[in-house]
């Protein structure tokens, strides 16, 4: 099972630079239209539907390792307020509702891409693409996503008693 660990970790590690790479090539693209459109040049016509992508992947390959380090967003405005005693059992909870919802939302993504790929839908836009490729990055996102909720909840549940604050740990890969 360890070894099972290591292996995902490495692989979010590799997530991890892909929203990276992203970022840069969106803000030379960003800051070459930027340049272009000053000098009185057309810039790209598809640059905002490129960011749109972008930005789509970025957060569904991402948000598994952000979640791994634990820089994930988080209000623990009433985690930090329970007693300590108390305080495992709400991060169990938070745990359990975490895995719960990003599993619904990895089942509708696979519903949703695949039924746009059933369809042989595609968008005319900037790219015409077909609309299951952009639709699945949801559900390779959020697999990864659950998987790495999986394993906070489990870490939550066999957790001694007064580790209090294990959810507020930062665990960089890198």
């Amino acid at each position: 099972m360890k070894k099972l660990d290591a292996a995902f970790d490495r692989l979010l590690a590799l997530t991890a630079i892909v929203p990276g790479v992203i970022i840069a090539l969106l803000a030379l693209g960003v800051a070459w239209e930027v340049f272009t459109r000053n000098l009185g040049m057309t810039g790209f016509y598809w640059m905002l539907e490129a960011v749109e992508y972008g930005l789509l992947i970025l957060t569904m390959v991402g948000a598994a390792y952000v979640l791994s380090i634990g820089r994930h967003v988080t209000v623990d405005l009433v985690l930090n307020a329970v007693p300590p005693h108390i305080h495992r059992w709400f991060r169990i909870v938070i745990d359990l509702v975490i895995v719960l919802i990003s599993a619904v939302i990895l089942y509708y993504g696979i519903v949703a891409a695949h039924l746009a790929y059933v369809e042989d839908s595609t968008l005319y836009k900037s790219f015409d693409i077909k609309e299951w490729m952009p639709m699945s990055v949801v559900p390779i996102g959020m697999s990864l996503f659950t998987i790495e909720a999986v394993r906070h909840l489990i870490r939550s549940i066999f957790a001694p008693p007064d580790d209090a604050d294990r959810g507020t740990e930062i665990n960089e890969v890198f």
